[in-house]
């Protein structure tokens, strides 16, 4: 199998560079985030399968969606890298098996419930069977919501609140730090949708030109440490998303084409502001930009401070790579284009700006620390770990990057759907890379094929990973 992985990256490669040249955006920003929540969290369904109805007495509505699935992962033999990469974190293959169920209740109607749930057993080389990490349960929505009055809500609960123009990078997306799942497709829209909620209140009113929400996540757990293994069994994981308490206020308006959306968000040390707008131009082209500033440490600084604090580092670890750690004013932006053509394709382009990321020389000391002749292993494990918490806070590792996707739903026939994607780093023209196929094989059954690569030189980001490309292959059955 290792000789298709040179082929595999050329031709990914190939397929990255034509996407470059265009660009888009499936949809404007998300206008108003109405309350309750759709089950939004099920990863797509063939277009004939509609979510269940259940027969239920008057006044009241069941929606549920259930079904099965089966990831496989083959990951291609790992590769000599400047910075070793720690030997616990490779794997040559995983096998994933999941139940996922999402359902909303509605008994009478001012009150709503929502639930949203996927356990999951997982088997891989070099763990036991019966293990810490065998088997998660990823609770992604438990709540409640209550309309007192008609376009007022009040929902309680673990929620997921989702904002942001952008389709690769949302620096106003603040609630989604350390709410990852596991799952198969390393595409930025899906992983927005499929990922735990927060535990929060919040009350939003609409109006005819707009909307207001604020929500109040409190600080119910220490936070986890990264490397510390999952909790065994249902753990609901509230000390990853509720580890410091944080309040967001947002104002949606209707103004001169452009939806704005102005967002501020509080939290000890990392308070922010931001907004999003979009503008659409004809029926096929999208316009948007996003944005979002606040006083905070740079990307290093924090990673080494988080892992002191939760034992991931020791107490008295140094600050790798070297870096001041004092606090600034930072910006992120990101601002691109959709276009969606007669085909159905559609086409998207990017561009990420995130201050506290590393810059080139960043990058230079991170290597060249890492590499330098009898590195010692605890130096090498504590400049993966700050890449490691840049993945778990979803931030980019790098300072600039853009981002471009190609979209096909009903390509050459009507059950298959092709994706493509690639982030690509400008300081050093590395890049991540997905191709995807889903084919809806009945209204019950879908097959899926995800191919990613790592393209770069060895000292790039992508290029430093050990391993350069994987495969997975999935099966879904809808019940």
């Amino acid at each position: 199998m290792r000789g298709i992985w040179p082929r595999a990256a050329r031709a990914l490669a190939a397929a990255s560079v034509a996407l470059a040249t265009f660009a888009s955006r499936t949809a404007a920003a998300d206008d108003v985030d109405l309350i309750p929540q759709g089950v939004l969290d099920a990863p797509p369904v063939p277009p004939s399968v509609e979510p269940r109805v259940d027969a239920s007495p008057p006044r009241s509505s069941v929606r549920a969606r259930l079904f099965l699935e089966d990831g496989l992962t083959l990951s291609s033999a790992p590769q000599h890298v400047p910075v070793p990469y720690p030997a616990t974190l490779a794997r040559d293959w995983q096998n994933r098996s999941s139940f996922d169920a999402s359902a909303q209740w509605q008994p009478w109607k001012p009150i709503t419930f929502t639930l949203s749930d996927r356990l999951n057993v997982f088997e891989q080389d070099r763990q036991a069977i019966v293990s810490a990490n065998t088997i998660r349960n990823d609770l992604r929505e438990a709540s409640v919501a209550w309309e007192p009055a008609s376009n007022m809500y009040l929902e309680a609960g673990r929620i997921n609140v989702r904002n942001g123009a952008a389709l690769g990078y949302n620096p106003t997306d603040f609630f989604k730090t350390r709410t990852l799942v596991g799952q198969a497709s390393l595409d930025p829209s899906v992983i927005r949708q499929n990922r735990l909620g927060t535990l929060m209140v919040r009350e939003q009113t609409i109006w005819s030109g707009g909307s207001a929400s604020v929500a109040f996540a409190p600080k119910v757990a220490d936070p986890s440490p990264i490397n510390g293994g999952e909790p065994v069994g249902v753990d609901p994981h509230f000390a990853a998303t509720n580890a410091s308490n944080r309040v967001l206020c947002t104002l949606n308006l209707d103004l001169l084409d452009l939806s704005p959306q102005l967002l501020g968000y509080f939290e000890l040390h990392r308070s922010k502001i931001g907004a999003n707008i979009s503008r659409t131009f004809g029926d096929a082209v999208v316009v948007y930009a996003e944005w979002a500033s606040g006083l905070e440490a740079n990307l290093a600084a924090r990673a080494n401070a988080f892992g002191r604090a939760t034992q991931d580092l020791p107490a008295n670890a140094p600050t790798v790579p070297p870096t001041a750690t004092s606090s600034l004013f930072r910006n992120d932006v990101a601002t691109g284009f959709s276009w969606t053509i007669a085909t159905r394709l559609t086409l998207d382009l990017e561009y990420h700006f995130h201050q506290a990321a590393f810059t080139r020389a960043d990058w230079q000391n991170w290597f060249n620390l890492g590499s330098a002749l009898n590195a010692p292993a605890r130096l090498t494990n504590a400049l993966w770990y700050v890449r490691g918490y840049a993945n778990d806070q979803q931030e980019p590792m790098t300072q600039q990057q853009v981002f471009v996707r190609a979209s096909w739903p009903r390509a050459f026939v009507t059950e298959l759907e092709l994706t493509a994607f690639a982030f690509v780093d400008l300081l050093d023209a590395s890049a991540l890379t997905q191709l995807s196929a889903n084919y809806y094989l009945s209204d019950a059954w879908t097959a899926s094929a995800y191919l990613s690569a790592n393209l770069g030189q060895a000292r790039s980001e992508r290029g430093s990973l050990p391993q350069r490309a994987n495969v997975i292959f999935q099966v879904t059955r809808y019940l």
